[in-house]
């Protein structure tokens, strides 16, 4: 109850966010520079020291990690086992894929770090470490594969040119190489002096406000009146099927106490922006992720509370 109750403090900063967007306490035109900063600066200076500082043995994460990545898996199949039923065109298709895989890490991380404390951080970073660059290089990939059916060739990559783009991605993702700096400097067992420990944690505090602001500031109302049965079975994958596996999955392996809620907040958590700007890049149809992507983020202000009431509630 105490940490689905910690999630007022979280709404209260995105509501904030939408406000200081739509009243034009800060201009539209610099939210882009806020973003940046949260997404190149201040986010990888958390998960960089969040995995620094975790115990990385298998005993310790092996089940967590199994867990979810499985869980995603399966979301992510659901997804495209959905192109005959709904008759899901290719840019319809890919939307609702990545809006069933993707997870907001600014959210996720500011959740964890206000209701869960510090070692539920710590796993998520981990987590994430295996899980963004796969993530985005399944949705680059699905977007190859299936391409707009409207015989726009220009705008379709080659596979090498897809696969050169992958790889520039993963290199200059700043929250997925300080990913593999936290794992380096934790496996290689490389200490580092407090004098570079303490400017990382005081950027790592500036990125909790910074991301919930943004997120607060992507939010578009319009999208609320956008409504038909695909949008709405990509929202319920994404809150409702994906925590449902993590649970079936979590369980019976032996995951327990933090990990269970830290794995909750993970799999019921809205979708990321970025998938937007990928499906307008590569071909996707980025209004029906943006409408999926409003109705997670709003939705999710009730879900995740209620999600973890109800494990509070059954495990104790």
């Amino acid at each position: 109850m105490q940490a689905a109750l910690s999630i007022l403090p979280i709404i209260a900063l995105v509501a904030l966010g939408h406000v200081a967007r739509r009243w034009n306490i800060i201009a539209a035109a610099n939210w882009r520079g806020v973003e940046q900063l949260g997404f190149r600066l201040l986010f990888p200076a958390i998960l960089l020291t969040s995995i620094y500082r975790s115990d990385l043995s298998l005993g310790v994460l092996g089940g967590y990690i199994l867990a979810l990545s499985v869980a995603f898996a399966a979301t992510g199949l659901a997804a495209f086992m959905m192109r005959r039923p709904l008759r899901l065109t290719n840019p319809r298709l890919t939307s609702m894929f990545q809006g069933s895989m993707r997870f907001n890490s600014l959210l996720v991380l500011a959740l964890a770090a206000q209701a869960l404390g510090p070692r539920a951080l710590s796993d998520l970073a981990v987590a994430m470490a295996f899980m963004v660059p796969a993530f985005n290089i399944s949705a680059i990939v699905a977007l190859t594969i299936f391409p707009p059916e409207d015989g726009q060739d220009i705008l379709r990559p080659t596979r090498a040119q897809s696969m050169t783009r992958i790889t520039r991605e993963i290199c200059r993702n700043p929250m997925v190489l300080a990913c593999a700096l936290g794992l380096a400097l934790n496996l290689g067992h490389v200490p580092l002096p407090d004098r570079v420990l303490v400017p990382l944690d005081w950027l790592a505090q500036g990125a909790l406000a910074v991301g919930l602001l943004s997120v607060g500031a992507g939010i578009e109302i319009r999208r609320l009146w956008q409504s038909d049965a695909a949008m709405w079975i990509g929202v319920l994958m994404r809150l409702v099927l994906c925590p449902i596996l993590f649970l079936a999955l979590a369980l019976p392996l032996g995951v327990s106490g933090i990990q269970l809620a830290s794995g909750l907040v993970l799999t019921a958590a809205p979708g990321a922006p970025v998938g937007y700007i990928l499906a307008r890049q590569m071909g996707g149809d980025a209004d029906f992720y943006a409408d999926m992507f409003t109705w997670q983020t709003v939705l999710s202000a009730a879900s995740i509370p209620c999600w973890l009431m109800l494990l509070s509630a059954f495990v104790g």
